[in-house]
């Protein structure tokens, strides 16, 4: 299964968001080497999360590699998917690189806040995602009970837009994790497990 973590704008825990769905797969299916990451992005953050990782002798626990145009292109036929059961595509906000990243997908996780405005990016993302590429809003760091989560819901709800059942809640663990592997997945289990059921 090849998943591509994606969205116009910065800032919204895509890296975070890919780590995760890698920690969670490696749980689901009892196996953590089975998952690999492609860092396509030009700030390498999934990379700098794993090099920290190594260093603090904690290491994730799969694989990370650096990707490109040339990688994403040849990705569903390349032996490094067909060697793990997810490959995660943590992708740039805009260009090529990442209209590659969404061709080659299964399925497209695009992660917002309950912020409008990362909300409108949202938006802006699973608009230029072709037709017939599934995919679906992934609200993360939310506040669930707040009038901002509520309305952000209701507002993808009423576009439709195709979105997670689970929300990622605010956590200070999860923000505090870039640099170490994730020990406690949250909220991320349970999307993992969603994402599964679509692709089937």
């Amino acid at each position: 299964m090849i998943v591509t973590v994606a969205n116009a704008k910065g800032g919204v825990a895509k890296t975070t968001t890919a780590v995760y769905l890698c920690a969670a797969h490696g749980l689901v299916v009892d196996d953590p080497e089975d998952a690999l990451l492609l860092d396509a992005d030009v700030q390498a953050s999934a990379s700098l999360w794993r090099d920290m990782a190594d260093e603090h002798g904690d290491p994730l626990g799969f694989d990370v590699y650096p990707a490109n145009l040339s990688t994403l292109r040849r990705l569903r036929g390349s032996s490094a998917a067909r060697e793990h059961g997810l490959a995660v595509v943590d992708a740039p906000p805009q260009g090529p690189v990442l209209e590659a990243a969404i061709r080659c997908a299964d399925f497209v996780v695009v992660p917002t806040s309950d912020s409008p405005l990362d909300l409108q990016q949202a938006w802006a993302t699973m608009a230029a995602i072709p037709q017939g590429v599934p995919s679906a809003v992934l609200v993360v760091r939310a506040e669930p009970r707040t009038t901002a989560c509520a309305d952000t819901l209701a507002a993808l709800d009423g576009a439709p837009t195709p979105r997670f059942d689970t929300v990622i809640c605010k956590r200070q663990d999860i923000k505090r994790c870039m640099g170490s592997r994730p020990v406690k997945l949250w909220e991320y289990a349970q999307a993992y497990r969603e994402l599964r059921e679509a692709v089937r």
